[in-house]
């Protein structure tokens, strides 16, 4: 479990930093608080003493827990794992702090913060929301939606804020955590090449926009591939094109091309515009394409110039960029 350590004083004189713990919604088992209790500048000495935990929850409650371990009674350091109520709902529990009991009387700590996220990180970057599944999961399976977030790809609903329990198709209502993962770590762009096979550079070439794509773990994929913009005229909408030419990879991923076929000499420095999709079903039932955030853009003549300058490129692989490196200059010249 993680621990955070605070330093609490319950000489109250002077000015002391602000103390802030930051734990997940809905799991009381997501932090445990490590204190250090000091009188000024030294430990408090908690021998012989009780201590408790006092908060405010948001909505004015006022929450006491006696389930306080005093770790080392001598340089006054106690544990404490926020309770199923301090972790109950997203927000602020403000005045948050130990109360010391000693010969009948009490004694109160310095104040922290406690901030109950809604959005908890779990393993590999991916985030976690509490919503409500009636919201998305209501009429036919087919219409199910799913929440959104900027950079973020919908990876399925769990009843737990640590992700290990996926909700399955027949959990419809109630409240459920929506785990996100980054699109980002969906694709990988891998670069462009050329197909050298039946074309001839000075008249046309069929240049190749490669990937790896994967989908979140315990993922089912539906189908993937591209967007990409219309050469002759960028403004219209993207078209969508799917792939057919997957090679399965270890790890959920596959290996995909996109290539455009014999390209004429006249759009050898257009801007081809990609961006790659993977659309898949979450082991709840719920359908959601993840999208590149930006386009892979560039022209022929600019994989020409990469081909030519990359060390491990064959002379073959140097001839035919260079023929299409000529056939540009001669299209200007015209």
């Amino acid at each position: 479990m993680p621990t955070k350590a605070v330093s609490l004083n319950v000489d109250k004189s002077g000015s002391f930093a602000a103390q802030t713990v930051r734990i997940s919604q809905g799991d009381e088992n997501s932090t445990s608080i490590v204190a250090t209790i000091l009188d000024g500048a030294q430990p408090f000495d908690l021998t012989g003493k009780s201590v408790r935990f006092k908060c405010e929850l948001p909505g004015g409650k006022v929450f006491v827990d006696d389930s306080v371990t005093v770790s080392d009674a001598k340089t006054g350091v106690v544990s404490f794992t926020p309770s199923v109520e301090v972790a109950a709902a997203a927000g602020k529990v403000t005045g948050a702090l130990f109360e010391v009991f000693c010969d009948g009387y009490a004694i109160h700590t310095t104040k922290m913060e406690i901030d109950v996220d809604s959005t908890p990180t779990v393993a590999n970057g991916a985030v976690c929301e509490l919503t409500m599944l009636n919201d998305y999961r209501s009429g036919e399976q087919a219409s199910w939606t799913h929440p959104t977030r900027s950079g973020m790809a919908f990876a399925g609903w769990y009843k737990d804020a640590a992700l290990k329990y996926p909700c399955s198709a027949s959990d419809t209502e109630g409240a459920a955590y929506a785990k996100f993962v980054k699109v980002a770590d969906l694709f990988q762009f891998l670069g462009c090449s050329f197909n050298m096979s039946g074309n001839v550079p000075a008249e046309y070439t069929t240049p190749r926009f490669s990937y790896i794509m994967s989908v979140p773990e315990g993922a089912a994929l539906i189908e993937n591939g591209w967007y990409f913009k219309k050469v002759s005229d960028p403004t219209k909408p993207d078209v969508r094109s799917l792939s057919y030419n997957n090679i399965v990879q270890t790890g959920n991923k596959i290996f995909s091309s996109l290539t455009f076929n014999k390209v004429p000499v006249r759009l050898y420095e257009k801007k081809f515009s990609t961006k790659a999709f993977v659309k898949y079903t979450t082991a709840d039932g719920t359908t959601v394409e993840a999208v590149e955030a930006d386009y892979d853009a560039f022209t022929p003549a600019e994989i020409a110039d990469a081909v030519l300058t990359h060390p491990m490129a064959t002379q073959a692989d140097k001839d035919y960029a260079a023929a299409i490196k000529a056939a540009v200059t001669q299209e200007g010249a015209a």
